[in-house]
């Protein structure tokens, strides 16, 4: 499955690791599907690779084994279809140090910080509101939608 055909499907669940790894603190979650795919959060608007392949090289532990969201977030993504994912660019050129946003068709937007200076960064699952996902754009960060800008 590439990052265009995640598009229209349904979240089931979403599961997180979390570590330390030489002073980092490390967040990753993982998402899994309705028909049962399982991926990681998507990270390049222009990835052409297989995102089930990559979560299963990449994971850090099997779904079944990561820790479960709290039920208020669970909630707010449970069964939701995701209506287009947004990247953050810096100078026209994609952030590689973050993640894709989910646009969920309840109007929710989901991502991830998936890493940072242990004890000084807010790492972890990130759900915001149309108000919130707004503010992340500012005069230097662009942020763009992969149905309308990229593909």
């Amino acid at each position: 499955m590439i990052i265009s055909e995640i598009i229209g499907k349904k979240i089931s669940k979403i599961r997180f690791n979390h570590r330390i790894d030489n002073s980092m603190q490390v967040f990753q979650s993982q998402i899994k599907f309705s028909d049962g795919q399982i991926i990681l959060f998507p990270n390049d608007p222009y990835g052409d690779y297989d995102l089930t392949k990559s979560h299963d090289k990449n994971k850090y532990s099997k779904f079944e084994f990561a820790q479960r969201c709290g039920l208020a977030s669970r909630i707010l993504f449970k069964n939701r279809k995701i209506k287009d994912i947004h990247f953050r660019f810096l100078d026209g050129e994609h952030s590689i140090d973050s993640n894709g946003i989910l646009e969920l068709e309840n109007g929710r937007y989901i991502t991830e910080n998936s890493f940072g200076p242990l004890g000084l960064t807010d790492i972890g699952l990130i759900i915001m509101n149309q108000n919130q996902f707004e503010k992340l754009a500012d005069d230097e960060i662009e942020i763009r939608s992969l149905r309308k800008d990229i593909l």
